[in-house]
């Protein structure tokens, strides 16, 4: 991983991303891209200027010590006036970024109702969600959340490269309701599958759970990992993992950042989001 690309919009939650971003940059020697946009209003020559002046006062002031000894010249910085839903694929595309980071309060605003992130655009460059109590660690643990049936092999290549760069073990959690009793020795088997394919020793856990959000919720207990893992069609599930209501009073979801990455689901994941909804009514007209 070499390349980072930081989205910010000047708010207390992204000035906290944005620390986290350079925490992570200098373990990995990777530059950053930092990048604000209007999200859709105009810029003129004179907004551009102090927009410039802006964004790069906040990458100086919020970059720690170390990041200013490696990089003496700052962070290379990027405006624009696109919408992000927009503006988000063309910068992967021209950039060729590894990683997107963004803090939690961005996410109705990268995907909102009536223009939601093409995710599918992104595949190439999962996004890294920062809560807002987030604080950065070397990860030692990080926790994959995920179907063992229904796996894609670039997601898995992506967790392991990342994994191997920190030494970092890898869980790999699948969740389960009533109803998958008498799929279970498959599962089980496809779920031995998956730690030897990672070559991690984490181990593969089978939760009883038919809500993956409430089973994150019982799963971060001690130790806490460092990084959730999920990989969607679509942000439901991230949505729901950083929505403040949603969450129980201080729960660790508030610190613990999630790490999305775009997988063309073969299976409904939540039975609440757009591809388990049409998946439900396939199965209702056939039934």
């Amino acid at each position: 991983m070499k390349k980072i690309l930081v989205l910010t919009d000047f708010s207390a939650n992204s000035v906290n991303a944005y620390g986290y971003a350079v925490k992570l940059a200098c373990h990995l020697k990777a530059e950053i891209l930092l990048l604000f946009s209007t999200n859709g209003s105009p810029l003129s020559l004179t907004d551009q200027f102090q927009y410039s002046q802006q964004l790069h006062s906040f990458a100086t002031r919020y970059a720690c010590d170390s990041r200013r000894k490696i990089n003496p010249l700052n962070t290379e910085c990027l405006i624009s006036g696109d919408a992000w839903q927009t503006l988000l694929p063309n910068m992967v595309s021209v950039h060729q970024p590894d990683l997107i980071l963004a803090g939690s309060a961005l996410l109705p605003l990268l995907d909102a109702p009536a223009l939601p992130l093409p995710l599918e655009s992104l595949k190439s460059c999962p996004i890294l969600w920062i809560p807002e109590k987030a604080i950065y660690q070397k990860y030692e643990h990080l926790v994959f959340a995920t179907d063992f049936t229904d796996q894609d092999a670039g997601v898995l290549s992506a967790i392991d490269t990342l994994a191997q760069e920190f030494k970092a073990n890898v869980s790999l959690v699948h969740f389960y309701g009533g109803q998958d009793l008498e799929q279970w020795p498959e599962i089980k088997k496809a779920g031995d599958a998956l730690c030897q394919s990672l070559q991690s020793n984490g181990g593969c856990h089978l939760v009883e759970e038919e809500d993956m959000m409430e089973g994150i919720q019982e799963l971060a207990g001690h130790p806490l990992p460092d990084v959730f893992v999920i990989g969607t069609r679509d942000l439901h599930l991230t949505h729901q993992y950083l929505n403040q209501v949603f969450r129980k009073t201080n729960s660790c979801l508030t610190s613990i950042p999630l790490l999305s990455f775009y997988q063309a689901k073969t299976k409904p994941c939540t039975g609440s989001c757009a591809h388990c909804q049409e998946e439900h009514e396939k199965q209702a007209h056939h039934a």
